[in-house]
């Protein structure tokens, strides 16, 4: 049967005129039509703004960050001081550029374009909709829009969310191409591609490779005798527009790095990213541990970990073709994860975006899924089940942290032997009396036999709720099947394990961004910079009127933290060394620059730029502290201090202080 063009447009085909051409009836031109599904993912697009966007200037960048924040301001404004600095990303330096030609350049206002794309990669799934039908891209979407490891790299300045956003997005254009023959999908997928490998950061060709291998191995894993992937593939290799693809993905790279030809320096940018993407094989980032997407992928979302894994192995087993290709696109984000040096934390989206999506179809499945005519479930069962097994797990969790909490506290220090205080626990029953004065010797060391007391209770409550959920799991299965039982404990116990790495990720995010102790940050920048720029600000307003026009001699590398620090004070300038020829109003210099040699008399005041910290000193009466809350007994130490030396007639003393004369 043939339609034609208007019948096909939804005309009635019955109201004819004596031509036999269908009548149209006047109607409005625009149909909005709001659905339940819209307005969920309009809740989640305003979600994924808040979590991104909140507090988002509160940190100052670390040196990373401000390298990409540098290039671009240095690049729109000539009153920068300092070296020239050196993007590794073109697509955040022209964002940046951009930015900061209609904000004024600060900490929020450089990483606003890389938070607007981590949205973009909550929302990106229901492109999928087509093909995976509405709810699985909407659960994908809550997912990460939840997810700590997309927040974080979001809110931290990380290119990596551009390569993991185009991920997305190529792969539903070749679809798209595939479905339709026509020619501007595939060239939007060359012009993606493209873009991940020369525009997004440097390690956008290792994201391609990943997509690739994912290919290869859903075509490998392939035992579908009538599937006929290789001669489909051949087809589209054909079928491509190579020509047109490769003319407009060159024309939106030089573009892009240019920002529209205004900016050719951008160009070099490029050649940067590509230079870096290579060296990250044999150079690792200061601070940076080995393997650290894979320990930030466990630390903050092990519930995708370990649920996507079971994923993979069912997609090996039983799946499809996509859930094959999602299997091999981990396997190799794992890979990569393990061997490239130059990985950042946030790279571990290499390894909790594909496995987020098998959690997705994971969960689709089990919410979806006809019942069982064997055993009569309700329509409620596998709900009551998860929301009683996730309670279960939340007093499991509240009964760790009170045993931590005993242990830390009141535990004496001298007991550091775990053996020795598990034989001492199981060796007797112990008084949990508090009035009691008696006590135990534990390593030579006396405990109170009431704290050894209700350490035992403890671990006993403990245990007996974690019991409590594998009895309820076989109380709902012998009543309503084991399939029905298995979908009640997995769904309240990803929902716990999610809770819990969100509260981890928000409190990295929105607390801890200035502590080395967070595993996500690897040399993060104290609140010290803001207290430098602003006490510059108000010596200046002294010395000058101007906030920003004092005159300054700083020791300090460029191109990081400090230089971006300084942006707003044009009369600066970087020495490798002061003597007594210098004079300015302020002087920046190392700590230990002891007793500096300066053409005047100064104030100093010392400033912690940065701390260190070693997960090594972490004690196993620490792990759980260290978990939930982040802290240790052994705080971190300062790494990176400053002084600050004011000239004493712009301080505004005629004298300076015998404590700090110099």
């Amino acid at each position: 049967m043939s339609l034609t063009v208007k019948q096909a447009a939804g005309v009635p085909a019955q109201e004819t005129t004596g031509t036999n051409w269908p009548t149209a009836r006047a109607e409005p031109a625009l149909h909005v039509r709001i659905t339940l599904e819209v307005v969920l993912y309009l809740v989640l697009a305003v979600l994924a703004l808040v979590l991104r966007l909140a507090q988002l200037g509160d940190a100052p960048l670390n040196d990373a960050e401000a390298r990409q924040a540098l290039a671009a301001l240095q690049a729109v404004r000539q009153d920068v001081p300092g070296a020239v600095a050196l993007a590794d990303s073109p697509l955040t330096f022209a964002l940046n550029a951009l930015s900061f030609t209609f904000l004024p350049a600060s900490d929020w206002a450089a990483r606003l374009p890389v938070a607007l794309g981590g949205v973009l990669l909550a929302l990106a799934p229901a492109l999928w909709r087509r093909y995976l039908m509405p709810i699985p891209p909407l659960i994908i979407s809550l997912l990460l829009t939840l997810s700590p490891v997309a927040e974080l790299a979001a809110r931290t300045l990380s290119p990596a969310v551009w390569s993991m956003l185009l991920a997305v997005v190529a792969p539903w254009l070749v679809l798209r191409f595939v479905e339709s023959r026509a020619r501007g999908w595939a060239v939007g997928a060359t012009v993606a591609f493209a873009a991940m490998v020369l525009l997004a950061e440097p390690a956008g060709f290792l994201a391609l490779l990943g997509l690739a291998f994912g290919f290869a191995f859903a075509w490998l894993t392939e035992d579908d005798p009538e599937s006929n992937v290789g001669a489909g593939t051949r087809d589209l290799v054909r079928a491509w527009p190579w020509a047109s693809g490769g003319l407009a993905a060159a024309v939106v790279v030089v573009m892009v790095a240019t920002l529209l030809y205004l900016l050719p320096v951008g160009l070099t940018t490029v050649g940067n990213a590509l230079y870096t993407g290579l060296e990250g094989f044999v150079q690792r980032a200061d601070g940076a541990p080995v393997a650290w997407p894979l320990w930030v992928a466990l630390r903050y979302e092990i519930g995708i970990v370990l649920f996507g894994v079971l994923g993979c192995y069912r997609a090996v087993r039983e799946g499809g073709f996509f859930e094959r290709a999602l299997a091999g696109w981990f396997l190799a984000g794992l890979v990569w994860a393990l061997v490239y040096s130059g990985a950042s934390a946030a790279h571990a989206l290499w390894i909790t975006l594909p496995l987020t999506v098998l959690v997705g179809l994971m969960i689709t499945r089990w919410i979806t899924e006809p019942r069982d005519d064997l055993w009569p479930v309700p329509a409620w069962g596998v709900g009551m089940h998860s929301a009683i097994t996730l309670g279960l797990w939340l007093a499991v969790g509240l009964s760790v942290v009170l045993l931590g909490k005993l242990l830390l506290n009141d535990l004496p220090p001298g007991v550091d032997d775990l053996g020795a205080l598990a034989d001492t626990l199981t060796s007797a029953i112990y008084t949990r009396n508090s009035a009691s004065v008696e006590s135990v010797p534990v390593q030579d060391v006396p405990v109170y036999a009431f704290v050894l007391g209700h350490i035992q209770l403890r671990l006993l409550i403990t245990v007996l709720v974690a019991m409590l959920i594998g009895i309820l799991y076989f109380l709902f299965g012998s009543v309503w099947g084991a399939r029905t039982a298995w979908r009640g404990l997995a769904l309240g116990t990803l929902a716990f394990l999610l809770l819990t790495g969100f509260g981890v990720g928000g409190r990295a995010a929105l607390v801890n961004w200035d502590d080395p102790r967070d595993l996500w940050m690897a040399d993060p920048v104290t609140d010290d910079v803001h207290e430098l720029r602003a006490t510059l600000r108000e010596m200046s307003l002294r010395d000058n009127g101007e906030p920003n026009k004092i005159p300054i001699t700083a020791q300090v590398p460029q191109n990081g933290a400090l230089h971006w620090a300084l942006r707003d004070f044009p009369n600066a300038v970087f020495v490798n060394g002061v003597g007594p020829e210098v004079n300015t109003a302020a002087v920046i210099l190392p700590v230990d620059v002891v007793n500096p040699a300066l053409g005047g008399e100064y104030i100093g005041k010392d400033l912690v730029i940065s701390e260190r910290w070693d997960l090594g000193l972490l004690s196993w009466r620490d792990v759980v502290r260290w978990y939930y809350r982040g802290d240790s007994q052994v705080k971190p130490a300062p790494e990176n201090v400053l002084m600050l030396w004011v000239r004493k007639d712009v301080y505004g003393v005629e004298r300076v202080p015998a404590a700090t004369e110099e």
